[in-house]
């Protein structure tokens, strides 16, 4: 009996309903099931000519398109390990990454893939396409071949997390299947949802908007690169597109709040949000505004994907806001630093295991072991592997999980321990304020000082200081406060705080 691998949904898929639609691409060019499939059978085959197979990594250095749709596919089909670079990275930095993996091969369009050959030393350029979905015909090969088991990797995540030192993330088919079943389920994909691919595909939502989707016969809808960048212009892509499914940073929402109630006439039914803290007043904006829509609050680290949940109830949403409870086959635990487990009510930090859990850092068994721990659940059991998400987290009597921020947002100011998570949400229940970051300056008279970002229109700074000053203690008000109308962005979404950190004032012109 031959495993089931992560491009077999597709595959079941395609074989139920050719003639669906599976991706649409940017400009509005839509591809059935069965056009997906042949082409990503067509590349597969003439990845396996050239030699690709079980375990090879293989760079996509692609545009968001069909085409990489069908790159993506066509790796995981020919056998290999997909590694999606970011295409709005420096060549530089996609070049060190790539000679990281160990790439065997690149699927890339001709300039990024010109820039590819002068790497040292440069991955053999198996597919370079002309923007068209369909390749050269090369022969279909063989598919899923023998050998290949459910614990393979299935792709390779390259993130910074909050060392600012990338770091591979491998993923199996076992860790992907086991999301993206629960996933496609508890949003009710299926025939005839439309679903936003907002993310890029080196990030981790994309798992979801892929996968997810293409496993249940649903459609992908690409949203152009530069089209993400306008709120306006976003909104009126969901309308214009009929996008029935939405998952996101919170960040792309708050940006898009004052479209929120252009959107109520959409045919959203979902909104799912995960990888940041949504700010309590924009979401309840946007529940008044999509009072159809189901609201999905999802938490995990790229190592876990997604590992707890919370489906919003009807009415205001709650605040603070849970992020719930693990997700099946998950076990979570809150423990404190000397590794006891937490009491219902205290703080703690999250730890997880299951099958759901990354298979380590590529090339990187010492980081790996940093943030993994056996232990065993009870006297006698046999130990299990812990992974360490870094998040501190309180967990209530009901068992439901609230995130507190990350461990290391918390600073010492003038001899006191903050949480930056709490002053930003303090900001962020003032009148006005859309979001609110927080960083931590070094400053040579008092060590440290806080500096707020907040993004609004019309907030006065004093304004602001009045309010906040009701709500903390003098030792938590930002030294200084920063309004602005928008936010440096990663290339997944997030508010880039490096960007708005003192490394970046201090890189400003005099």
């Amino acid at each position: 009996m031959r495993p089931y691998l992560l491009q077999h949904g597709f595959e079941q898929a395609a074989a139920r309903t050719p003639r669906a639609a599976a991706v649409r691409g940017a400009e509005g060019d839509g591809h059935s099931y069965g056009a997906v499939e042949a082409a990503s059978r067509e590349l597969a085959g003439r990845l396996r000519a050239a030699g690709c197979g079980p375990g090879a990594r293989v760079g996509v250095w692609m545009a968001k398109s069909p085409a990489a749709v069908v790159g993506l596919l066509a790796v995981l089909r020919a056998g290999g390990v997909y590694v999606p670079l970011d295409p709005g990275s420096p060549p530089a930095r996609v070049a060190r990454l790539a000679e990281d993996c160990g790439l065997w091969g690149l699927l890339a369009e001709a300039e990024r893939a010109a820039a590819a050959r002068a790497w040292a030393p440069p991955p053999q350029v198996v597919w370079s396409p002309s923007g068209a979905l369909f390749v050269e015909p090369g022969g279909a090969g063989e598919l899923a071949p023998a050998g290949r088991v459910s614990e393979d990797l299935a792709y390779v995540l390259y993130t910074s997390g909050s060392t600012g030192v990338p770091k591979g993330v491998m993923l199996s088919h076992a860790h992907s299947l086991n999301f993206v079943a629960w996933a496609g389920a508890e949003v009710g994909l299926g025939p005839g949802d439309r679903v936003a691919s907002h993310a890029p595909f080196h990030f981790d939502l994309s798992i979801f908007d892929l996968w997810a989707t293409l496993s249940r016969g649903a459609e992908v809808c690409l949203l152009d690169a530069v089209v993400a960048r306008f709120p306006q212009a976003v909104a009126e892509w969901i309308v214009a597109q009929q996008i029935t499914v939405w998952y996101s940073v919170p960040s792309a929402l708050v940006q898009m709040l004052p479209q929120a109630e252009a959107l109520a006439a959409s045919r959203l039914r979902a909104l799912v949000f995960a990888g940041e803290a949504f700010p309590a007043a924009a979401l309840a904006r946007w529940r008044q505004a999509l009072p159809q829509a189901e609201f999905h609050n999802w938490y995990g680290p790229t190592e876990t994907n997604v590992c707890t949940h919370y489906r919003l109830p009807p009415g205001a949403p709650p605040e603070p806001l849970p992020i719930g409870r693990a997700c099946p086959d998950f076990e979570l635990a809150v423990w404190d630093e000397a590794g006891q487990e937490v009491a219902a009510g205290g703080e703690g930090t999250l730890w997880a295991r299951g099958p759901g859990v990354m298979a380590g850092y590529w090339g990187d068994a010492e980081r790996t072991a940093q943030v993994t721990r056996l232990r065993a659940a009870a006297a006698g059991a046999p130990p299990q592997r812990w992974y360490n998400t870094g998040d501190r987290v309180r967990q209530d009597g009901q068992g439901l999980l609230y995130y507190l921020g990350r461990r290391d947002h918390l600073v010492k100011c003038r001899g006191y321990r903050i949480s930056l998570l709490e002053v930003e949400q303090a900001l962020e229940r003032c009148a006005g304020v859309e979001q609110a970051v927080v960083v931590a300056w070094p400053e040579a008279s008092r060590a440290t000082a806080l500096v707020a970002y907040v993004l609004g229109a019309g907030v006065q700074e004093q304004e602001l200081r009045r309010q906040l000053s009701a709500q903390l203690p003098a030792y938590m008000l930002p030294a200084r406060i920063e309004v602005s109308r928008t936010w440096p962005l990663t290339s997944s979404g997030k508010v880039d705080r490096q960007r708005l950190g003192p490394a970046a004032e201090a890189a400003r012109p005099a």
